[in-house]
C-alpha cells in the first residue's frame, strides 16, 4: 500500500517579515480608522505620503527591536519629527494622540491575527512582540509630546513678547496722549485766564479809549484761538472713535495745495515770512481731498507759526507709479523741546527718505533744548499745534499715507508725507 503524502502547512514567517508584508494594510487602515475619527478634522486635507510622515520610519524601527538588530535611528527623534509636521499641520496635541492610539491599535490587531494564522507560534515571542509594540508606542508618544511642549512654550514666548511689545506701545500711546492734553489744557487755561482778565477790565469805567481798543482785540483773539482749539480736539475725538472715514474721489492736488497756500497767505504777511509753492501745473490723485487738506493746513500753519524769520516752502510732486508726495519745509530753529517736540514720537519716518540736511533726526529723536522762535509784536501765539499733529498722524493712517520728518538746529524742520496714487477701496 502507497503512502501518498499528506499536504505541507504552510511555511511560518516570523513576526517583522509578516508585519513588513503587512505595512501597506496597516497604513491604510490607520488612515480609515482615522478619518472615521469625528474628532480628527485634518486627516482628509493630507495627501498619503503627508500623512503617513515619519511612520513607515518607525516601522522599520519596530522591525529591528523584533529581530533583534542594531536601531538605526533613535525612535523619540523620529517621533518628535512627526509631531513637528503635525503642529505645522495645524494638529492639537489631543489629535496628535489620538492619531497615533489608533496607529498602534492597528498593529497590535496585526499581531493578534498572526498569532491566528500560526496557533503554533511561540508564546513566549508573542509577548515579547507586545513588548517591543508597547516600548515603541511611549517613546511615539514622548517624541510627539515633547516636540509639542517645547514648540507650545516657544510660541508661548513669543505671544508673551508680542504682547508686552503691545502694552509698550499702548503706554507710549497713552504718555503721548496725556503730554499733548496736558500741553492742550495749558494753552486753553492760558487762553481762558487771558479772555477772563480783558473781560474784567472792559467792565471798568476807568480804562481810556485806546486801552478797550486794545483790550478788545486781546479778548477776540483769545476767544478764536479757544474756538479752534475746540475744534481740533473734537476733530482728534471724531478721527480715534473711528467716526471719521476716507470720501475718495479723484481730485487736483496741485490747485488744492495752491489755493490753501493762498488762503495763508495773509499769515506769512503778519510774520513777514516767505511762502513759496512749487509742483507740477496739475496732479490728479485718488484720496480723500478734505483730508489731504486738513493735513496740510495743520502742517502749513504750524510751520508758519513757529518759523521767526526766512521761507516756509509748499511742494508737491509724483514720486513713483505708486506714490505722490507733499512737503512743507521751513527755516525755523528745528523742532523745539517743548509740547510740540513731545509729540513728534508719534510720527514716524519712513525708511527710504533721502534727507535734505546735513544730519537727518529721525521722529522718534526730536532736538531736545533747541530754542523757541522769538515772537514779533503782532504774532500770533500758537494753540493746540500738538492736537493738529496728531490729527495728522490719524488722518495720514486713515489715508494710508507714510510720514518722514527730518530737522537739524537751525536749519529748520521737513515734514514729508507720501500718500498712495490709488486708493485700497
Amino acid at each position: 500500500m502507497t503512502n501518498e503524502p499528506s499536504p505541507s502547512a504552510p511555511l511560518k514567517p516570523d513576526l517583522a517579515t509578516f508585519l513588513f508584508a503587512r505595512r501597506e494594510a496597516i497604513l491604510n487602515e490607520w488612515r480609515t480608522n482615522c478619518e472615521r475619527d469625528s474628532s480628527l478634522q485634518t486627516v482628509s486635507a493630507l495627501s498619503r505620503e503627508e500623512f503617513n510622515d515619519m511612520v513607515p520610519t518607525l516601522l522599520n524601527i519596530l522591525g529591528q527591536r523584533l529581530r533583534g538588530e542594531r536601531i538605526d535611528l533613535d525612535p523619540v527623534q523620529t517621533a518628535n519629527e512627526h509631531g513637528l509636521h503635525r503642529w505645522q499641520k495645524g494638529y492639537a496635541l489631543r489629535e496628535l494622540l489620538q492619531e497615533i492610539g489608533h496607529l498602534f491599535s492597528g498593529i497590535s490587531d496585526e499581531l493578534g491575527a498572526y498569532a491566528k494564522l500560526y496557533p503554533d507560534a511561540n508564546a513566549l515571542l508573542l509577548m515579547q512582540a507586545h513588548r517591543e509594540v508597547m516600548g515603541l508606542y511611549e517613546d511615539t508618544i514622548v517624541g510627539s509630546a515633547a516636540r509639542y511642549d517645547e514648540l507650545e512654550r516657544t510660541a508661548a514666548a513669543s505671544r508673551a513678547t508680542t504682547l508686552q511689545l503691545a502694552l509698550d506701545q499702548l503706554n507710549e500711546l497713552v504718555r503721548q496722549r496725556y503730554d499733548m492734553l496736558r500741553t492742550s489744557s495749558h494753552d486753553l487755561r492760558s487762553s481762558v485766564g487771558l479772555v477772563q482778565g480783558a473781560a474784567f477790565m472792559l467792565d471798568l469805567d476807568t480804562i481810556s479809549a485806546e486801552d478797550r481798543s486794545r483790550l478788545m482785540d486781546t479778548l477776540n483773539r483769545n476767544l478764536a484761538n479757544l474756538e479752534k482749539m475746540l475744534q481740533s480736539l473734537m476733530s482728534l475725538a471724531r478721527l480715534e472713535a473711528g467716526q471719521d472715514v476716507a470720501e475718495v474721489s479723484e481730485f487736483d492736488v496741485a490747485k488744492l495745495v495752491r489755493e490753501l497756500a493762498e488762503s495763508t497767505q495773509p499769515l506769512a504777511d503778519q510774520q513777514e515770512l516767505t511762502l513759496l509753492t512749487s509742483g507740477p501745473e496739475q496732479l490728479i490723485v485718488e484720496s480723500d481731498s478734505g483730508k489731504v487738506h486738513r493735513i496740510v493746513q495743520n502742517l502749513l500753519v504750524n510751520a508758519l507759526t513757529y518759523t521767526a524769520s526766512g521761507v516756509v516752502s509748499v511742494s508737491w510732486a509724483i514720486e513713483d507709479d505708486h506714490r505722490w508726495m507733499v512737503s512743507v519745509q521751513d527755516t525755523g530753529p528745528g523742532l523745539p523741546d517743548n509740547g510740540l517736540g513731545t509729540l513728534v514720537g508719534a510720527l514716524r519716518p519712513t525708511q527710504d527718505s533721502t534727507s535734505v540736511f546735513d544730519s537727518r533726526v529721525p521722529a522718534e529723536e526730536p532736538i531736545s533744548g533747541a530754542p523757541g522762535p522769538p515772537r514779533k509784536p503782532n504774532a500770533i501765539r500758537p494753540n493746540g499745534e500738538g492736537v493738529g499733529l496728531h490729527i495728522v498722524k490719524r488722518l495720514c493712517e486713515l489715508l494710508e499715507a507714510s510720514i518722514d520728518i527730518e530737522t537739524g538746529p537751525g536749519k529748520g524742520t521737513l515734514i514729508r508725507i507720501r500718500f498712495p496714487r490709488f486708493f485700497r477701496r
